[in-house]
Parts: C-alpha cells; structure tokens; sequence
C-alpha cells in the first residue's frame, strides 16, 4: 500500500495542474487567434457533432485511450483517467466563469500569450507528478523516451499533423495556432526542467503497479 500512500499525497498537485490546462485552453480558445492542434480538432469535431467542446474533448480522449490500450497495450495510471473525465468539464466550467470577451487584437493578443503561458504550466505540472499522463500528452511523452528526440521538436511534429485533421473538420487554424505549436514544446521542455523532472528517465504510475506491490506482499 506504499505506492497508494504516496500517490495519494501528489493528487492535490495533479489537480492543480488540471486546472491550469483547462484555465489556459479556455483563453486560448477565447483569444480567437486560432486554437493549439488538438484544440483545433476539437473544435472541429464540435462543430461537426453539435457538442460543447469539453464534451468532444472527454469523448475524443476516451477514443485515444481505449485504441493505445488495444493497439500499443497502453498501461493507465489514476492520472490519464482523471485527464480524459475531468478536464473537459473544467474547460467548458471556465469558459462560464471567465467572461471577458476580447474586442481588438492586442487584447486577444494578450490572451493568448497568457494562456498559452498558463496551459503549457499545467501540462507539465500535472505529468511530472507521475500519476499517469493524460493519452494527448501521452503521446509526446513516449516518443520522446522512445526516439530521444527533444520534447521541444517532437511535440510541434505531432501537432502539426494533428492540426491538418482539424483544419479539414472545420476548425479555427490562425496566427495563434502556428505560436502555439512552435512555442508549447520549448515552455513545456523548459517547465520540466524547472520542476526537475525529466521525461526520459521518469516513470509514470501505472495502475498495475498498485496490483504488482499488492500481489507482491501477499506471497
């Protein structure tokens, strides 16, 4: 019950972090520059559906999930599950709280340099708890341990492709969308090394490592 003991000390973090990235996708979404990749496949497929974006957001990464767990035998942690239920549902409560509306450029500017500040910080605060990644984040994080690539190039190839998919489903492509794909990975390589955590040598908590430690104390 050791590992259960000390996880349960980083969720408040994990939650923390959780917020910061739904806080920031919301301004960049408001910002109206043009969304990040995945946020403009959301956006795409919300158009699409007629769901909110929060909703398409869960419903998409419960889709990534299940195909990583079946396809590449993706082991989960309380981490990625908590990302796929509950951050959907922060984007769309802070998109009701925050109610000021941009009305020129420079304010949409600065909305969107904000939020993009305040969403990279989430994304790396939440993984470098360790309780699992979130199966977008995920992604970066393993071909990144996997290829050795710096997460500051590898991240931009991912969400450019990405982006393509989301551009064709009729999402919002703008100025802010190219800032964002560029900029994300150095301010998440950069944060990672602020909170001393390193995405090459980390492990991130599985569930069957609770399962392991359990079957292991009872032999």
């Amino acid at each position: 019950m050791k590992l259960l003991v000390e996880d349960f000390k980083r969720i408040p973090l994990l939650l923390v972090g959780f917020v910061f990235l739904s806080f920031g996708i919301m301004m960049i979404k408001r910002a109206d520059l043009g969304m990040d990749a995945w946020g403009v496949f959301h956006q795409g497929l919300s158009v699409l559906s007629g769901l909110s974006f929060g909703i398409v957001t869960i419903l998409l990464g419960l889709v990534i999930l299940s195909l990583s767990m079946l396809i590449l035998k993706t082991k989960i942690g309380l981490g990625t599950v908590l990302n796929v239920l509950i951050v959907g549902m922060m984007i769309d409560q802070s998109d009701i709280i925050f109610t000021f509306i941009p009305e020129n450029t420079l304010e949409k500017s600065v909305i969107l340099v904000v939020g993009l500040i305040i969403m990279t910080f989430g994304r790396s605060l939440y993984i470098s708890t360790g309780l699992g990644a979130g199966p977008r984040d995920g992604l970066f994080v393993g071909l990144n341990r996997i290829t050795n690539i710096e997460i500051k190039y590898i991240k931009p190839m991912i969400e450019f492709t990405v982006l393509l998919g989301g551009y064709l489903l009729g999402g919002t492509v703008g100025l802010g969308t190219v800032v964002v794909i560029v900029t994300s990975g150095y301010l998440v390589q950069t944060y990672f090394k602020l909170l001393h955590y390193n995405p090459k040598t980390s492990k991130q908590r599985r569930f069957i490592d609770y399962y392991n430690q359990i079957k292991k104390g009872t032999n």
